[in-house]
């Protein structure tokens, strides 16, 4: 679902506009205000999704994206979107580790897909993005790319040894170093993110 419509305003409002429509529908739909009425239930839904809109548009517009497509899966306004990043690559990749820790996978692939130089990084982003999203194919497609590109890098070999089915023989190497987590779960490659310089 589209926020704007929520709040009631074009996307090109600006921050002002948004946040005149946010505190008219705070107060209309706020809880407190609303004590008594035979929709309150109702109403307490629309202020929460009136608080989600407008953090939404606000944390956008802060992180700079200027183009976003919005829509409705599972009423979930960040399921899935297309963005146009203004900032550098650096940046870029910096906004897309913070969506992949948070586990907002279709969010990060759309900062990925706005950058044009796919580096090592890039793929080891997207082999991740991919996974959490359920395309274990693409997955394994990037991460062998991440690879063959920087063969030094553990971690892009981790990340393909877990996707392509090597779990036991890296659970055995970890464990002779004293390792007592698995690395093969979405959040060993979350921890591996915080690892990489440009995070």
């Amino acid at each position: 679902m589209n926020p704007y419509d929520i709040l009631g305003v074009p996307s090109s409002a600006s921050d002002d506009e948004v946040k005149k429509a946010y505190r008219s529908l705070s107060k209309k739909y706020h809880p407190d205000a609303n004590i008594g009425n035979p929709h309150q239930e109702e109403y307490t839904e629309k202020f929460k999704q009136v608080q989600t809109a407008y953090k939404t548009i606000m944390d956008d517009r802060k992180r700079g994206f200027t183009n976003r497509t919005y829509t409705n899966q599972s009423q979930s306004y960040d399921s899935s979107y297309s963005s146009s990043f203004t900032g550098t690559d650096e940046e870029a990749y910096r906004e897309a580790a913070g969506f992949i820790q948070a586990q907002r996978f279709s969010e990060a692939m759309g900062v990925l897909n706005g950058i044009r130089n796919r580096t090592d990084v890039w793929f080891y982003y997207a082999a991740i993005c991919e996974q959490g999203l359920g395309n274990p194919i693409a997955a394994q497609e990037y991460a062998s790319t991440a690879y063959n590109m920087n063969p030094m890098n553990l971690q892009y070999l981790i990340l393909l040894q877990q996707l392509t089915g090597g779990q036991r023989a890296y659970t055995t190497t970890s464990q002779s170093y004293g390792r007592t987590m698995s690395p093969f779960s979405c959040c060993y490659a979350l921890m591996c993110l915080r690892c990489l310089g440009c995070c």
